[in-house]
């Protein structure tokens, strides 16, 4: 069964992090070791019967992640790879924490760690960067329009790890990326679906960080980051 479904109803970025978990929990549950090959791009998106296009991105998520790898030529495909060091250490962490690990905990060390993000984002950010920043900005407005809590809360996570890859400094990007990852998997189960009036604020507040990052005034970055954490702070994390 095709899990696709119209972008009216759900951003093509949840699509494809769908996609992503699914990979990674096949990799996680048959125990997978580096340099099995999963399939080729096309055996594998005919497989989860997505758009190319959705199973590019997922991709991508996943080559970002050091999950997997991507080889050309005839023997090529995708392949299960060995996440970097510093991606180890932070997914290790939150395991031998288990459910010891409240989510708000872990909403406190991200939080204090987005000001440094941002300003890292507006320093290094690239026209290619903003480009992708206000297209996922645009997909949670969407999101918000359209879904419950789920739909937009994906379209959220997928515009705070896109702002993540944009800085150079890897330790700062996977200790944010594995705590977002840790509060994203805790809440996904537990989400409701809810009236879009309840993140009615959340687009615009979002689109000024993304202006923000874009242009060169640190004094309007901060505000826009200090406008996202009382954001934060109302909706418990679910921004």
């Amino acid at each position: 069964m095709s899990i696709d479904r119209p972008a009216a109803d759900l951003p093509r970025l949840s699509l494809a992090e769908t996609v992503a978990k699914r990979i990674e929990a096949r990799i996680a549950e048959d125990a997978l070791p580096n340099g099995h090959r999963l399939g080729t791009r096309d055996s594998l998106r005919r497989e989860f019967d997505v758009a190319a296009a959705t199973f590019n991105e997922a991709v991508r998520l996943l080559s970002a992640r050091g999950t997997v790898s991507v080889r050309p030529g005839v023997k090529g495909g995708v392949f299960v790879a060995t996440p970097p060091p510093l991606v180890r250490l932070g997914r290790k962490m939150l395991e031998l924490s288990g459910d010891s690990v409240p989510v708000s905990d872990c909403l406190v060390m991200r939080d204090a760690l987005e000001p440094l993000l941002a300003r890292e984002a507006m320093r290094h950010r690239t026209e290619a960067d903003i480009t992708d920043l206000r297209r996922l900005a645009g997909e949670m407005a969407v999101a918000a329009d359209a879904e419950g809590g789920v739909g937009y809360l994906a379209a959220n996570w997928a515009l705070h790890r896109r702002i993540a890859d944009i800085t150079p400094n890897k330790v700062l990007q996977h200790t944010y990326v594995s705590l977002l990852e840790f509060v994203e998997n805790r809440l996904r189960g537990v989400t409701p679906d809810e009236p879009a009036t309840r993140y009615a604020d959340g687009p615009a507040v979002h689109r000024e960080l993304v202006e923000a990052i874009a242009g060169d005034d640190p004094e309007r970055l901060d505000a826009a980051v200090e406008a996202h954490s009382r954001l934060t702070a109302a909706r418990g994390g679910a921004t």
